[in-house]
C-alpha cells in the first residue's frame, strides 16, 4: 500500500539534465522507470508498492560516500530524491561551494526513484547497510527511518537553520523523540477542484463553490449526468480521508500517539461523507475509486465534475494533458474542501524532508551540505524554480516564490487551516484504515463498524 495520496509527476513536467555536459562532477541516474508508476498518480491504494531492488553500484560515481585517499581525497555524495521536480542542477552550486572550502574533492551522484518504489528501495538499502548519504523522504515515512537508528540528527544546528520559521505542522513532523532529523523542503495542500463549465451548464456559480457538505451534495446532484459525467469522484484512502476528518474536528491518534481516535464521532462523520457520495446520495461513479494511474486525467477530461479532496499538484497533470496554465485557471476552480456546518474548514499538508544518514563516511561534509540546502535563500530558489509551496513562513509573502504556482491566493488561504498526519505511525494507520474506508464505499460495512475494526487493529500495533 502506498503511504501517501501524493501523485508522482511525469518527467516531462520539468527540466531535467539528461547528460552531465556542463555540470562538473554530476552523474544523473534515472530511477526505476520514469513518470507515473504502475499504480499511477501516487494515490493511496491497497496495492503493494513495487519492491524493487536498488541498482548495482560498482564504479566510483555510483558509490555514494566512497572516498579515495590515494588520489588526495575524493568523496561522492549520493543524494536520492523522488522522481519529480528537483534536479541535479539545483544542488551543483552547493557542491561547488563545498569544494571551495574542503581539501576533499567532492562530486554529486543525484539519483531519482519513482515515488511508488522509493520507500521500499530505501528501506531495503538501510537493511543491507547500503544507505545513501542524503535522501528526500516523505514526512510520513520519517518515523520508520528514524527507528532504524541510522538517521543523522541536527539538534546542534537547530538555531542556525532558524527552526521556528517552519510551519508548526512541519516542526512536529521532523522531530522524533526530541531529535531533529530532517529539514522540510516544500509542502502541498489538499482541496476541492471543479469544472467551471460544468457549473455554468448546471446553472451554478463557478466562482462560488459549495462550502458545506450538504451544499456540496446538492450541487453534485445537479452536476451528475452519468455515464458521461459523475457529480463527483473521490479516491477512497486514508490520506484523502484526512481532510474530512480534520474538518469534522477529528484526529487520527491521541495527542501522545498511543491510541487511535479516528473511530470517534468526528471520524464517523468523515467516513459518512464517503458513504453519502457512493451509497446515500449516489453522486459518484458506480465503482468507488481506490487508486490507479488514471484519476487526475479522468477528472481533467471531464469524467468527474468535481473532486472534493485532491492535492495541489493537479496542474502538473494538466500540463501533461496539454493544458496551458491560463487554460487551467480559466477552466478549473480550486478551493477549500467542504466541511460540516458550524465547523472550520481544513486541509492536510504533505511534503518531503531532507534527511541524512549518520553512516556516511564524511559526516562533516554531509552535515554542511544539509545546512546549506536548508538555508532560506536555497528554499526560495527551490520553491521558485519547481513551482512548489515553501515550508518557511517568512517566504509566503515573497512574490517570486509564487511565480509558478497556480491558484496562489486560494493556496495561501488554505495554509491557515493545515494539519499533518501522524508521521510516527502513519503506515500502521493507513494500512488498516484504507481497507475499512473502502468497505464503507462499497457498502459492505457501516462507517462506525468499519472504523472500530480498523481502530482495534491499529491499537494492537501501537
Amino acid at each position: 500500500m502506498r503511504d501517501s495520496d501524493r501523485s508522482v509527476r511525469s518527467p516531462v513536467d520539468r527540466r531535467r539534465f539528461i547528460t552531465t555536459a556542463g555540470v562538473a562532477g554530476v552523474t544523473l541516474l534515472a530511477g526505476c522507470g520514469g513518470g507515473d508508476s504502475d499504480g499511477g498518480g501516487g494515490q493511496e491504494t491497497t496495492e503493494a508498492a513495487a519492491d524493487a531492488e536498488p541498482a548495482d553500484q560498482t564504479d566510483t560515481e555510483a558509490a555514494g560516500g566512497q572516498t579515495d585517499t590515494a588520489s588526495g581525497g575524493t568523496f561522492t555524495l549520493e543524494y536520492v530524491d523522488v522522481d519529480g521536480d528537483r534536479a541535479a542542477e539545483h544542488f551543483q552550486p552547493v557542491i561547488d561551494e563545498l569544494n571551495s572550502e574542503y581539501d576533499t574533492q567532492i562530486s554529486l551522484n543525484f539519483r531519482e526513484i519513482p515515488y511508488d518504489n522509493m520507500k521500499q528501495q530505501l528501506l531495503t538499502r538501510v537493511g543491507a547497510g547500503d544507505e545513501p548519504d542524503v535522501a528526500a523522504i516523505d514526512q510520513i515515512w520519517l518515523g520508520e527511518f528514524y527507528q532504524s537508528g541510522k538517521l543523522m540528527t541536527f539538534n546542534d544546528v537547530q538555531d542556525q537553520v532558524n527552526f521556528d520559521d517552519y510551519f508548526a505542522g512541519f516542526q512536529d513532523a521532523i522531530v522524533q523523540d526530541d531529535d531533529f532529523v530532517a529539514f522540510p523542503i516544500t509542502t502541498d495542500v489538499r482541496g476541492m477542484y471543479w469544472h467551471k463549465s460544468a457549473f455554468e451548464d448546471a446553472g451554478l456559480d463557478p466562482d462560488s463553490p459549495p462550502e458545506t457538505w450538504s451544499a456540496f451534495y446538492e450541487a453534485a446532484a445537479q452536476l451528475h449526468n452519468p455515464p458521461e459525467t459523475y457529480g463527483t469522484g473521490l479516491i477512497v484512502a486514508a490520506g484523502i480521508y484526512s481532510v474530512p476528518l480534520f474538518g469534522a474536528g477529528g484526529q487520527f491518534l491521541s495527542d501522545d500517539g498511543s491510541a487511535p481516535t479516528f473511530q470517534e464521532e468526528p471520524g464517523v462523520q468523515a467516513a459518512t461523507v464517503i458513504d453519502d457520495i457512493h451509497n446515500n446520495e449516489e453522486i459518484g461513479p458506480p465503482e468507488p475509486v481506490t487508486g490507479g494511474s488514471g484519476f487526475p486525467q479522468e477528472f481533467l477530461n471531464g469524467q468527474y465534475a468535481t473532486t472534493p479532496v485532491y492535492g495541489s499538484w493537479m496542474d502538473f497533470f494538466g500540463r501533461n494533458e496539454g493544458f496551458s496554465n491560463e487554460e487551467l485557471l480559466n477552466q478549473f476552480g480550486f478551493g477549500l474542501t467542504p466541511h460540516p456546518e458550524g465547523s472550520e474548514p481544513a486541509t492536510m499538508n504533505g511534503g518531503f524532508g531532507w534527511a541524512a544518514f549518520g553512516t556516511t563516511e564524511q559526516p562533516e561534509i554531509v552535515k554542511d551540505f544539509m545546512i546549506r540546502i536548508s538555508d532560506k535563500e536555497f528554499n526560495r530558489k527551490i520553491a521558485r524554480e519547481t513551482g512548489r509551496i515553501p515550508t518557511r513562513q517568512s517566504l509566503l509573502d515573497a512574490d517570486e516564490v509564487w511565480e509558478n504556482i497556480l491558484w496562489e491566493e486560494e493556496i495561501k488561504g488554505m495554509l491557515e487551516y493545515g494539519s499533518t498526519r501522524p508521521v510516527n505511525n502513519w503506515s500502521v494507520v493507513s494500512e488498516e484504515l484504507t481497507p475499512a474506508l473502502q468497505a464503507v464505499a462499497f457498502d459492505r460495512q457501516e462507517p462506525q463498524e468499519a472504523l472500530q475494526q480498523a481502530a482495534d487493529a491499529v491499537s494492537s500495533q501501537l
